[in-house]
C-alpha cells in the first residue's frame, strides 16, 4: 500500500512566480494553480501590473479557474487602452524630437513590451529617454514646451543611470524599431538585456514582470546574440548578470538550450529565497522619504517594523547597494555597509519629516 504525500505548501513569492512561468511566450504552459492560491496572490499580481500576463496565460490554456480571472480580464482590457495611448505618445514625442534634429532613444517600457505577443501585456507608466548629453538641455525645453509637455517623459542625460556603457557605442549599436509607419531607436538585444538585467537589481527586483522581461529577451534573442557585449568588461557586472539570468532559470524555468546552458550560473539560495520574500509581499522600498514615516506608524507593531527595516535593508539591495559580490558568502556585512551609507541622510530626513508633520497640523 503506497502512502501519498501532498506536495509542499508554496509562499506567495513562489505562487506568483508559478503563475508568471512562460506568460510571456506565444502559446504559455497551463496555470497549474488551484483557485484558493490564485486568490491569494491576486492582489500582489495585480499592483506590481502582471494582471495582463495572468489574464493571458490562463485563458489560452485553463478554463477550470474561469471565476478567478475576472479582475484579470479587467487588467488586460485596461492595458489595451493604455497601450494605444502609449504607441501614441511614443510616436508624438520622438516626432516632435526629430523635427528639431535632436536624436533620442527609447528604453524599456514600449521597447520591451513591443516584443511580447502582444504590447498591453507589459504595463509601464513613463518613456524612458535617452539622449546624448550635449542635447540634453535643448531636448527638455523641447519636449516642456511643445504638445509633448503632458506626455510622462523620464529624459535621461545619456544613459549613466542605466549602463556602463559610452552613449556613443550604444547609439552607434542602436536598432530601428516602427511605431505607426515612424522609425525610432532602441537598444540593441544585448544592450537592452543588460540594462534591463541591472535595472531589475538595483531597483530590489520588487516587480515579477521585470524578470519576465529578462526572461522573454532570453528566450527569444537570435542566434548571432553576442554574450561578451552583453556580459562587457566588468567581471562583477558579469557575476551580477549570470545570476540575473540564474534567477530566471530558477523562478521561472526559462526554456534552457546548449548555448544559453554554458551561460547559466546557478543563482545564490540567498539570491532566490531574497526574490521570492519581496514577491510575497508588495513592498516598493526605494523611496527613502518614506522609510522614516512607515516605521514610525508601525511603533506599536514590532513584527511589522522588524519587517519594514528588513525590506529596506534586505541581501540584494544591500549587496547592489555596496557594489558586492552575488556569492555564497553571507549577506550581513553588506547590510550592514548598506546601513552605514544612509546613516548620513538621517538628520535630512528626520528635519523634513518633522516639516511634513507641523503643516499636516
Amino acid at each position: 500500500m503506497t502512502t501519498r504525500t501532498s506536495e509542499p505548501k508554496r509562499s506567495k513569492g513562489q505562487l506568483i512566480a508559478r503563475a508568471l512561468s512562460g506568460a510571456w511566450r506565444d502559446m504559455p504552459p497551463p496555470l497549474t494553480l488551484s483557485e484558493s492560491e490564485l486568490r491569494l496572490i491576486t492582489p500582489a499580481l495585480l499592483r506590481s501590473g502582471s494582471g495582463a500576463l495572468v489574464w493571458w496565460k490562463a485563458s489560452r490554456t485553463n478554463s477550470e479557474l474561469r471565476n478567478a480571472l475576472g479582475e484579470f480580464l479587467i487588467a488586460y482590457q485596461v492595458q489595451i487602452l493604455r497601450a494605444a495611448i502609449h504607441e501614441l505618445n511614443v510616436h508624438k514625442v520622438f516626432t516632435t524630437l526629430r523635427r528639431n534634429g535632436l536624436d533620442a532613444m527609447l528604453v524599456k517600457g514600449w521597447a520591451i513590451a513591443r516584443c511580447y505577443p502582444k504590447p498591453c501585456l507589459r504595463p509601464y507608466g513613463d518613456l524612458d529617454i535617452c539622449v546624448r548629453e550635449e542635447q540634453y538641455e535643448q531636448a527638455a525645453g523641447v519636449l516642456k514646451q511643445s504638445a509633448t509637455r503632458n506626455v510622462w517623459v523620464d529624459l535621461h542625460r545619456g544613459f549613466a543611470t542605466l549602463d556602463a556603457e559610452s552613449a556613443e557605442s550604444l547609439f552607434e549599436r542602436a536598432m530601428a524599431a516602427p511605431v505607426r509607419g515612424f522609425l525610432i531607436k532602441v537598444p540593441a538585444a544585448e544592450d537592452h538585456l543588460r540594462m534591463l538585467c541591472l535595472h531589475m537589481l538595483r531597483h530590489g527586483a520588487w516587480r515579477p514582470i521585470w524578470l519576465c522581461d529578462v526572461a522573454l529577451v532570453l528566450e527569444t534573442r537570435k542566434r548571432d546574440f553576442d554574450w561578451g557585449r552583453f556580459y562587457g568588461r566588468d567581471p562583477k557586472q558579469r557575476n551580477w548578470l549570470r545570476c540575473v539570468i540564474g534567477l530566471a532559470y530558477e523562478l521561472l524555468q526559462i526554456r534552457v538550450d546548449e548555448e544559453l546552458r554554458v551561460e547559466y550560473s546557478p543563482a545564490p539560495r540567498w539570491l532566490v529565497r531574497a526574490v521570492e520574500r519581496r514577491w510575497s509581499r508588495w513592498f516598493e522600498a526605494e523611496h527613502r522619504d518614506q522609510a522614516l514615516r512607515s516605521l514610525l506608524a508601525y511603533r506599536f507593531e514590532p513584527v511589522s517594523a522588524l519587517e519594514d527595516f528588513y525590506f529596506r535593508f534586505d541581501p540584494l539591495r544591500a549587496t547592489v547597494e555596496v557594489n558586492g559580490s552575488f556569492n555564497r558568502m553571507p549577506r550581513l556585512p553588506y547590510q550592514l555597509a548598506a546601513l552605514a551609507r544612509r546613516l548620513p541622510e538621517l538628520p535630512g530626513r528626520i528635519t523634513n519629516l518633522l516639516q511634513d508633520t507641523e503643516i499636516d497640523e
